[in-house]
């Protein structure tokens, strides 16, 4: 869907290779937006941004790292001048019980999903503060206020990644800079096979997501919608 006062926006989305960092970069290139693409595998990322045309930029990127998150943030910076909308989306997922929770793991886990949203926040808004206008979108999960057995570090790492956005959002609303925490549940991507779980029954599709969160951008600027967004488990007729 076109939203006109999306048009020309310069865009950040981490994770983009696949799933919903994929079709959010779809839909922000659909509304003529200047879009970053980044992820670790910089293969499909080149590939991805061939197909989407000039206006989609490749960038090698891992999230847990400081010093690339803010090099990531100058660069942009330096090329367009301004940051529009940041997406946090980069995250992942092991499953594992507790007596196999090893400290590697669980550093893993943290780090992608809690220290490279905080990261990623702070360079963005670094910026943004100078700009005094700025959207920092948190791709959470509906794992963030549930439990689920196997997935203590998953959960925790987005209860706390949820706890710090909604907490930076009373803390940058004065200056300008919208804070959406988005909380969408399961999704048709791969993330559930790389996690080693099977994927929910009417999963929903990541392009659908990816409406839902430029829709909410669309909004007047005194408005924030954050979205917790459930599968439908509808009953098939006979």
């Amino acid at each position: 869907m076109k939203y006109e006062n999306l048009k020309n926006k310069v865009v950040m989305v981490t994770g983009a290779s696949s799933g919903l960092g994929e079709a959010l970069a779809r839909a922000f290139i659909e509304n003529d937006c200047t879009v970053y693409l980044s992820a670790r595998s910089k293969d499909k990322l080149v590939a991805l941004s061939e197909e989407l045309g000039d206006r989609a930029i490749p960038l090698s990127l891992d999230v847990t790292n400081t010093y690339q998150v803010y090099t990531a943030a100058e660069r942009i910076i330096n090329e367009q001048g301004r940051i529009d909308v940041w997406v946090n989306n980069a995250g992942g997922e092991k499953k594992s019980s507790l007596s196999e929770l090893t400290p590697k793991l669980l550093n893993d886990i943290t780090a992608v999903n809690y220290f490279g949203l905080v990261y990623g926040t702070q360079a963005a808004a670094e910026y943004m503060r100078k700009q005094k206008e700025g959207d920092i979108v948190q791709i959470l999960s509906t794992s963030a206020f549930t439990s689920r057995a196997n997935e203590s570090a998953y959960c925790a790492a987005k209860a706390a990644a949820s706890l710090f956005s909604e907490s930076v959002q009373l803390e940058l609303r004065d200056e300008g800079i919208r804070v959406f925490p988005i909380y969408p549940g399961g999704m048709n991507t791969e993330f559930f096979m790389k996690a080693g779980a099977s994927l929910p029954p009417d999963s929903m599709e990541p392009k659908d997501i990816a409406d839902i969160v430029l829709n909410a951008l669309s909004q007047p600027r005194n408005i924030i919608v954050v979205p917790r967004i459930f599968r439908n488990s509808v009953k098939k007729s006979l």
